[in-house]
């Protein structure tokens, strides 16, 4: 277990009502975020306008529209459009939404219950090739949300998340750097998952009654303690 580092701590699960702790006490705007993301997508198809939204969202929350590709994207508060002067995010769905709507309805498919649990309820298969595709839009994502500074690994982890957060983990750039270690997101999703499933079996408990605000995910959980050790 020494490539878990996440959930567990010199080899040993993190207890319990420790993540709790965590969850509760990481504060008030992202967990609102989160919320959004995974109430909003809680159905079983995606379309342009939620995805415009949700990215305009999480992008803002991650403080990721001050500068970069992102820059001055918001949601109008006067009438709930996404404003978007340099088409950053009509360009990511131009690249990528056919993919999102094909997974979303995969997913759909599956009937994974409770939603929250998706990534590991899904059988090896369906598993595999979710893994996949996840990655193989990731890598159609990176045109649009890299710059002259920033090979766009974050942004579009972000743009996933918003749009599945119920199988996609949002990693900024200490997690890629300090704690994955690699540019596959294919291999952090697959780290994640195994090490959800050993923290589960050795403490006997379901990772997201870790987060008692609901509703969550497994990624929500796994994020917020991905970024406490991130270094």
């Amino acid at each position: 277990m020494e490539s878990y580092k996440v959930l567990f701590e010199d080899g040993k699960p993190i207890a319990p009502e420790r993540i709790s702790f965590c969850v509760s006490r990481f504060g008030d705007s992202y967990a609102k975020t989160v919320r959004t993301m995974i109430l909003s997508t809680d159905r079983s198809d995606l379309n342009k306008v939620l995805f415009l939204k949700n990215c305009a969202i999480l992008l803002a929350n991650f403080k990721m529209t001050r500068a970069g590709p992102f820059k001055g994207i918001r949601v109008d508060k006067s009438n709930g459009k996404v404003v978007d002067h340099r088409k950053k995010l009509e360009e990511a769905w131009n690249n990528v939404g056919k993919d999102l709507i094909a997974l979303k309805g995969f997913l759909a498919g599956a009937e994974c219950k409770p939603r929250a649990r998706t990534i590991l309820l899904l059988n090896e298969g369906s598993r595999k090739k979710v893994i996949e595709e996840l990655w193989n839009i990731f890598k159609k994502l990176l045109p649009v949300t890299m710059s002259s500074y920033s090979y766009g690994l974050v942004g579009a982890t972000k743009i996933l998340f918003s749009a599945l957060p119920e199988i996609a983990l949002p990693i900024d750039n200490a997690m890629w750097l300090k704690l994955f270690k690699t540019v596959d997101y294919a291999d952090v999703i697959r780290l994640m998952t195994e090490e959800i499933r050993k923290w589960e079996k050795i403490t006997r408990e379901p990772l997201e009654k870790c987060d008692e605000n609901g509703p969550t995910t497994l990624p929500a959980v796994y994020n917020v303690m991905a970024m406490r050790v991130r270094g």
